[in-house]
Order: structure tokens, then C-alpha cells, then sequence
């Protein structure tokens, strides 16, 4: 990238550093750090420095390049707690990363990732839920279409029984966010379908957030699911498995020769595949599993996000690609040996 090019997007970069610090120094501190220099720092050594004697705070342009601009946010909280021990504790003789930074974070509600770690009975739950689904997932992949077809009805019913047990239980479930998928100016069509699915089959609410790409100096949409670490994990794995899917589906039918636009094509495998999840859900309510909704996650989301706005999807021409889509989603089984570039689904694994 040409030095001159680089320079405009270090400006950029550090007037949105200084934005946020001014935030969060008056939002969790109540305005009682003063601002410092700030710098993006060249080195690749380290994600960002704070330092006591210049009253310099620098995060890394590499990070800045390479992480979500949440993770660089992280960041700059983590050197505002070093900046808060040292200025407003007067403390300078204790370790980097000892208990008063550790507290000076807890103010800044941001988590020190040294020590952080998910709560034992948590992670052996979800654990264990994934394990039984990731067993039904490779029956999945069986050549036999029956029994194929019975694992992943089986996988259905047994995450369905999860959420039904988990919302009558006395106590509430603990729910969290992710940000997953690529970012983009504009939410393409399958991109929109898949997160409909995931929000009417897969137990999480789904949300487009418009977040910063520091690459293009921008903002850019993003979907951020929403529910329990078990559902997080099973609709990451979902999303990164259908785009995969869609993929593959339709480079199958170009390469038939099959008329027809890319669009029309997978709007219909993803139709078709809603269709699927759909007459599986009511053969499951025939024997008395019906799904009623999670109050206590609406609540959740609206805690997150108070105005939140509908988004409309553009209609698809009826064509015959579209219908060979349909015929093509209605066949398809999520298992486990679908590859895909995404962010995540760790916990099930890739094959």
C-alpha cells in the first residue's frame, strides 16, 4: 500500500482511537484520566503499549490490519487500565498485569484475557451437548439417505429437547453475543436468508450491526448472533455449513450447465431448506415438542439493543433455477464434514 494511502488511514484509525477513549474515559471513569499521545506503533511484537513516562498509548498497525475492530477496542481498554493504575492509582511497582489492573479492567468492563475463563459447569454443559450432536452430525454424512436423514431429524429433536428443558428451568440461562461472517456495504440476499434461519430454527436472535472496518475506513454491516453458548456454537456451525453449501450446490448446477443466476439458485436451496426444517418442527410438535419462544432472550437483546428495525428482503423471480434450488435444499443435511472459510464453529469441529 502506497505510503501516502497509509498515512490517511493512520489518521482515520487514530481519530477513531481518540473517540473512544474519550467514551469510555467519561462513560467508566467518569473523566478522570487525562489524554494521552496516541500512536499507531509499527511494531509487530506486541498489540499495544502504554507508556508512563511519554503518556503514550500505541496499538499496533498490524492489529489495527488483521483483527475486527472490537478486538483493537479491546485492546485500547486493556492499556487505559494500565493508564488508570499508573495516573490515578499512582501505582507503578506492581506487576504489568496484577490485581490492580485486573480491577482497573473491571471498571472498563473489559475482560484481562490472562486469566479469563468460561465458567467449569458452563463449558462441561455445553461440552457435552456438542459432543452428542457433533456423534449424530457424522451419521449424517452416511451413504444410506434413511439413516442420514434420521441422524439429522435426530440432531433437531435433540437440540429442540435442550431448549425446551432449558426454558423451564427455574433459573435463567446465561446468553452471550457473537459476531460472525464477513463484513459488507451491503447485505447480499443469501446472507439474509441464512440468518433467517438461523433465528427461526437454531435458538439464537439475529441482528445486522453496522461495525468499523479499519481496512476500508468504514462502516460495514455484520450479523452478531445472540443466545446460549450451546446455541452460539451450534448456529455459528450452521451458518458457516449453509454458505459452504450454497457454494458448492451451485457450482454443481453451473457446471451441468443448468441455466439460471447464482441468486435465484441459492434463495432457493435456502427456501427449500427452511421448507425441510419446517415439516421437521411440526412432526416434532405432533409428539408434544413445541417451541414457544425464549422471553427471557428477547429480553436480553433488548437490553443490547433497544431500537431495533425489521429488514425486508427483495423478492426472487419463480424461475427454474430458483426450483432447483428448492428441489436441492429439501435434500440437504447439515453433517459434519462440510468445509467452509469461516470464523468458527471450534467446538463441532471440521471433519
Amino acid at each position: 500500500m502506497a505510503s501516502a494511502t497509509l498515512e490517511v488511514l493512520h489518521r482515520a484509525w487514530l481519530k477513531k482511537l481518540r473517540e473512544e477513549w474519550l467514551a469510555v474515559n467519561r462513560d467508566k471513569l467518569h473523566g478522570k484520566l487525562k489524554l494521552p499521545v496516541l500512536l499507531i506503533d509499527n511494531t509487530s511484537k506486541r498489540l499495544g503499549f502504554w507508556d508512563d513516562r511519554q503518556r503514550t498509548l500505541g496499538i499496533s498497525e498490524q492489529h489495527i490490519w488483521q483483527h475486527p475492530w472490537t478486538d483493537v477496542l479491546d485492546t485500547l481498554r486493556h492499556e487505559m487500565a494500565h493508564q488508570y493504575v499508573s495516573e490515578v492509582l499512582g501505582i507503578h511497582d506492581e506487576t504489568s498485569h496484577g490485581y490492580a489492573w485486573k480491577d482497573a479492567c473491571k471498571l472498563l468492563d473489559v475482560l484481562p484475557h490472562a486469566t479469563a475463563t468460561p465458567g467449569h459447569g458452563a463449558a462441561t454443559e455445553t461440552d457435552r451437548m456438542l459432543a452428542k450432536v457433533k456423534k449424530l452430525l457424522a451419521l449424517a454424512e452416511s451413504p444410506n439417505v434413511n439413516e442420514a436423514e434420521s441422524a439429522m431429524a435426530a440432531a433437531h429433536a435433540l437440540i429442540l429437547r435442550y431448549n425446551l428443558d432449558m426454558a423451564q428451568a427455574a433459573q435463567a440461562a446465561d446468553y452471550a453475543w457473537r459476531r460472525i461472517g464477513d463484513t459488507a456495504a451491503a447485505i447480499a440476499l443469501d446472507a439474509k436468508l441464512v440468518a433467517s434461519i438461523l433465528s427461526r430454527w437454531f435458538f439464537v436472535e439475529c441482528v445486522w450491526v453496522s461495525v468499523y472496518v479499519a481496512r476500508n475506513d468504514r462502516m460495514e454491516r455484520q450479523l452478531e448472533l445472540l443466545g446460549t453458548a450451546t446455541n452460539l456454537e451450534l448456529a455459528h456451525y450452521a451458518h458457516d455449513f449453509l454458505h459452504a453449501a450454497c457454494e458448492s450446490l451451485w457450482r454443481g448446477h453451473a457446471r451441468a450447465g443448468l441455466r439460471g443466476t447464482r441468486r435465484e439458485f441459492v434463495a432457493g436451496v435456502l427456501t427449500g431448506f427452511s421448507q425441510k426444517l419446517q415439516a421437521e418442527r411440526h412432526v416434532h410438535a405432533g409428539r408434544g415438542l413445541i417451541w414457544l419462544g425464549d422471553p427471557a432472550l428477547g429480553g436480553y437483546v433488548k437490553s443490547r439493543y433497544r431500537h431495533l428495525r425489521s429488514m425486508t428482503s427483495t423478492g426472487v423471480r419463480q424461475s427454474e433455477a430458483h426450483q432447483a434450488g428448492v428441489s436441492a435444499g429439501q435434500k440437504l443435511r447439515i453433517h459434519q464434514g462440510m468445509h467452509s472459510k469461516g470464523n468458527g464453529g471450534g467446538l463441532l469441529g471440521r471433519g
